[in-house]
C-alpha cells in the first residue's frame, strides 16, 4: 500500500484550509499514492477552544468538507483518512476522523480521549468518544486514532487485537511536547503492537495562539522511521508492506503472549 501524509498548517479559513487538503490529495494521487492522511481538524483549527466559537464550523458526512473528499475519492480512486473534523451531531460536538473510499464514506472514528490542559480545553467544545475502530481498507486492517490518545496505548493495544496492521494517527500536537515525546510515542506504538504508524501531524503556527510541531512520519512495525517530514507544510510518501508486520510478529510474538490484568 502506497501511503501519502499530508501535513498542513491549517488555520481559520475553512474554505482555504479545504482548497489546501483537496489540492494536498490530489498532489498525493498524482504520485500514486492509495491512500491519503490529513490532520486533526484540518479543515478548520480553532485559535479558541470554546464551544461557540466552534460550532459555526461543525458539519456531518454530508457536510462541504467530507462531500468534497467524497467526490475526490471517486475520480482519484483512492482511499482517504479525513484527520479530523468537527462533527455535529444533534446538540453535541465530536472531533471525529471520516474514512473514504471509492467515493463513499466506509466508517469513522470519534476521538476518545480529549486533551484538557492549559488553555486548551477540548471537553468544554466536544463530547469523547467510546470505542476504537479498526476498518477494511485496501486489503488492510487499518486502526483510527486522534493526537493526545497517541498517550493511552491502551487504546492502540485494544485495536491490535481487533487486527489492526496500520494504524493512523491524525493530530494537532504542539512544539513544546512535540519536540519531548512525538517520536518516542509514536515509536513505542509501532513497537509494541508490531503495526505501521501512520501520524499526520499540524504544522506552523497560528495567529498569536499556538505552534505546531510538524514531523509527520510513518513507522515500520520494527519502530523504524521510513518517513519523516519537517517543520513545513508538505507530504511524504511511503510504501507498506504487510510481510514486515508479520515478520514482525513472528519473530516477537506479543499479541499472541498478551494477557489481560
Amino acid at each position: 500500500m502506497k501511503v501519502a501524509v499530508l501535513q498542513m498548517a491549517s488555520g481559520e479559513d475553512k474554505r482555504a484550509n479545504l482548497e489546501k487538503a483537496a489540492r494536498m490529495v490530489r498532489e498525493a494521487a498524482v504520485r500514486g499514492a492509495e491512500l491519503a492522511v490529513l490532520p486533526e481538524l484540518f479543515n478548520f483549527l480553532p485559535r479558541r477552544m470554546e464551544k461557540d466559537w466552534c460550532l459555526p464550523n461543525a458539519e456531518g458526512e454530508e457536510g462541504e468538507t467530507i462531500r468534497r473528499l467524497k467526490e475526490i475519492s471517486k475520480e482519484e480512486g483512492m482511499a482517504i483518512v479525513a484527520g479530523s473534523i468537527i462533527e455535529r451531531e444533534g446538540e453535541r460536538l465530536y472531533n471525529t476522523a471520516f474514512v473514504l473510499a471509492e467515493g463513499e464514506a466506509v466508517g469513522k472514528y470519534r476521538k476518545n480521549h480529549l486533551f484538557n490542559y492549559g488553555k486548551i480545553n477540548e471537553s468544554q467544545v466536544f463530547a469523547a468518544g467510546d470505542s476504537p475502530a479498526v476498518l477494511d481498507l485496501l486489503g488492510a486492517k487499518v486502526g483510527i486514532t486522534i493526537c493526545y490518545d497517541l498517550r493511552f496505548p491502551e487504546l492502540f493495544r485494544a485495536e491490535a487485537l481487533l487486527g489492526a496492521e496500520v494504524i493512523v494517527n491524525a493530530a494537532a500536537f504542539l512544539e513544546e511536547t512535540g519536540r519531548a515525546h512525538w517520536m518516542p510515542l509514536l515509536r513505542a506504538r509501532a513497537i509494541e503492537n508490531q503495526a505501521y504508524i501512520i501520524a499526520a501531524n499540524q504544522a506552523g503556527a497560528e495567529e498569536n495562539r499556538f505552534r505546531y510541531y510538524g514531523h509527520s512520519c510513518i513507522i515500520d512495525p520494527w519502530g523504524r522511521v521510513v518517513r519523516r517530514a519537517g517543520s513545513e507544510e508538505g507530504i511524504i510518501i511511503g510504501c507498506l508492506r504487510r510481510e514486515r508486520v508479520m515478520a514482525a510478529r513472528e519473530k516477537i510474538p506479543i499479541l499472541k503472549d498478551y494477557k489481560e490484568y
